[in-house]
């Protein structure tokens, strides 16, 4: 049976990510700081505790009745603060929890990979690597440091069989933004922005990451896939979608 490793697995697109790939017949190994992690169904293992933290890791991958094969980073990590307001201590922490444990965890799983046996790395991204957001700027610069880490490790352990992507949402439908999605005016202004005039959810989101992941995409690797509904292909003039044609 393949062995899955989910760090970030009680959270919204990490909890769709779990559920996916159970009902693939992969035995998933669930990782969160949220004591909710427990609570999950279906898990051959759960471990609560931060992702930077080498010793829970190392049990994590220990954990596996076999070598894990599939890596997902799910890792949420913001500090919202103007850029001059911002001190070194929240660039730290946002880069630690989410950009050197997504290195972490990827290195871990190359030390216990089998020679020849294949592998696959899914970090979690954001639409926020290529474009900025007022307030968001540690969390912008740890997202797109993910897209380097993929071609990094992409160009040093493809020669191993272990092939490292990176899937980027646009904004998600999940419970922590519910507040933004739930009030009618706020939607409508946030879907705006989205040529597909709806909102993601967090399974569609797990589909693309089941993609990466899996024998269907084997010669996939080094890549930024964006799931955002084409709102990164959207011109700056073209505001929020309004457009005459509508």
């Amino acid at each position: 049976m393949t062995t899955a490793l989910v760090i970030g697995a009680a959270g919204g697109v990490g909890r769709a990510v779990v559920a996916r790939l159970i009902a693939d017949g992969t035995a998933v190994i669930a990782v969160d700081r949220d004591p909710a992690v427990r609570q999950l169904v279906g898990l051959a293992a759960a471990f609560e505790g931060d992702a930077t933290d080498d010793a829970l890791l190392g049990a994590a991958f220990d954990a596996a009745s076999e070598p894990a094969s599939i890596l997902v980073h799910a890792v949420l990590s913001e500090h919202r603060a103007p850029l001059e307001e911002l001190e070194p201590r929240h660039w730290h922490r946002v880069f630690d929890e989410g950009l050197v444990s997504a290195w972490q965890a990827a290195a871990a799983l190359v030390r216990r990979k089998p020679a020849g046996v294949p592998a696959s790395i899914v970090l979690t991204g954001s639409v926020h690597a290529h474009g900025a957001a007022p307030g968001f700027a540690p969390y912008a610069v740890a997202k797109a440091g993910l897209g380097a880490l993929a071609r990094a490790a992409a160009t040093e352990w493809g020669h191993l069989g272990v092939r490292t992507n990176v899937v980027e949402p646009g904004f998600v439908a999940v419970p922590r933004n519910a507040h933004r999605w739930r009030d009618p005016g706020e939607r409508e202004h946030v879907q705006a922005a989205y040529p597909l005039d709806r909102l993601c959810s967090p399974e569609e989101v797990a589909e693309v990451v089941a993609f990466l992941a899996g024998p269907a995409s084997s010669y996939v690797n080094g890549v930024c896939l964006p799931v955002d509904g084409g709102a990164l292909a959207v011109l700056p003039e073209v505001h929020l979608g309004r457009r005459e044609d509508r």
